[in-house]
């Protein structure tokens, strides 16, 4: 058994992340699963997730998700694998996640704000799209970031267009757009290995299948 709290080092695949968002929902009501803080670590594991089967579909490389639950940023880290040399090297991304949610009526004022503040310039930021019903045009966000004086490597927005439909775009740098339909990348992404352990934090390269586990859902 792994408590819901010790996320450290700990790499979960993103048919987990986001099955365990749902068993969320469907236990808690999808209204709260949306807006309780107590599940806020859950979803900003699923909107990495979702980044991370887009960028699997686009390259065919497995990630694994890791929760931060140490330093205040990142939210999330992305983890992949590279075994092209002939032994392990870990690759990562720092993932900060924000939400474009109802009462912000422009999703640029979310990017804006969190633009404002000094991140690494190896962060990427991730805008989770659930302004449900707001009209999202990505040729406008592009053109207006160019504008933008980021701080961050890349900035990605997910939306969801559809019932399972998800259109994940590289606004900045632009030029990346992936449609993803989530049943059967779910399905692929069911075949990696769901949990995987860092052995030494930070500094270890070798690391643990550790094949079926118990995480509790908060």
């Amino acid at each position: 058994m792994i408590e819901a709290s010790d996320y450290s080092e700990f790499w979960m695949s993103p048919y987990i992340v986001i099955r365990r968002m749902a068993t969320i929902s469907e236990a808690h009501g999808i209204e709260r699963a949306r807006s309780d803080g107590q599940f806020k670590k859950e979803r900003e594991a699923w909107t990495t997730g979702v980044l991370a089967l887009a960028l699997s579909k686009l390259e065919d490389r497995q990630r694994w998700i890791e929760i931060e639950t140490v330093d205040r940023t990142p939210d999330t880290k992305l983890h992949e694998i590279d075994q092209s040399s002939g032994h392990n090297v870990i690759q990562t991304r720092s993932i900060e996640i924000v939400d474009w949610q109802e009462n912000v009526e422009d999703i640029m004022e979310v990017i804006g704000k969190k633009c404002e503040r000094a991140y690494p310039s190896d962060y990427l930021l991730v805008v989770n799209a659930r302004h449900r019903g707001k009209p999202l045009s990505f040729d406008r966000v592009i053109e207006e970031m160019k504008s933008v004086d980021s701080p961050f490597l890349e900035v990605w927005v997910v939306a969801c267009v559809g019932k399972d439909d998800f259109k994940v775009v590289r606004v900045a740098p632009s030029g990346i757009s992936i449609d993803l339909n989530l049943p059967p990348e779910l399905e692929r992404a069911k075949q990696q290995p769901p949990f995987m352990k860092r052995g030494t934090r930070g500094t270890g390269t070798e690391f643990r299948n550790l094949g079926p586990a118990y995480l509790p859902i908060p």
